[in-house]
């Protein structure tokens, strides 16, 4: 008879690990759709219109807010600037080095309960003396509706000239400074 409740709390952990494994596994699917999309577009600067309607479904609502946000600053900026300034944000949004990623490996994730990070392995190779750049970042995904979703990605690179921080204080800062640009 001490025997059931043992198997019956075997059976609850076993039940309770698979599920974590679940999530971790969809939590990871929802980063490499995300970065499968961002290898396809490489998009520079602020994502397009276009570029944003396809990231939408891989992106939590706060973040796809954002983005609509900044490219708002961005046309807004072009048209006090009377398009002779350069955009506010250059280069590659969702890496940390300017030139973007050319392919990626999700690592180890974190899991909580409506939350994840994943360590994500980076690599660029430069075209004109073949060096290959290698570097990690952290991408941060989020229980979106019956969906996994991107939510932010953490900036790790160590050179000098790369964004610092993360994914979404980079997006506010160029729709402040948009909203702070000459009339």
């Amino acid at each position: 008879m001490k025997f059931v409740p043992v198997l019956s709390m075997f059976l609850l952990a076993l039940a309770a690990c698979s599920c974590g494994h679940r999530e971790e596994q969809a939590s990871r699917g929802a980063a490499s759709a995300f970065y499968n999309l961002y290898l396809k577009l490489h998009p520079s600067g602020v994502p397009t219109k276009g570029q944003q309607t396809e990231f939408e479904p891989l992106v939590s609502a706060d973040l796809a807010r954002l983005l609509v946000e900044a490219a708002l600053a961005e046309a807004r900026y072009a048209e006090a600037t009377k398009g002779e300034a350069p955009p506010l944000l250059e280069g590659d949004l969702f890496t940390s080095l300017f030139e973007g990623a050319e392919s990626y490996k999700i690592g180890q994730c974190e899991m909580q309960k409506e939350s994840g990070a994943c360590v994500v392995e980076l690599a660029h190779t430069d075209s004109r003396d073949n060096s290959k750049v290698e570097w990690k970042d952290r991408v941060y995904v989020v229980r979106h509706q019956d969906r996994w979703a991107v939510d932010d990605i953490e900036f790790l690179g160590d050179w000098q000239f790369m964004h610092k921080g993360r994914l979404k204080e980079l997006l506010k800062a160029v729709i402040e400074e948009g909203k702070n640009s000459p009339a």
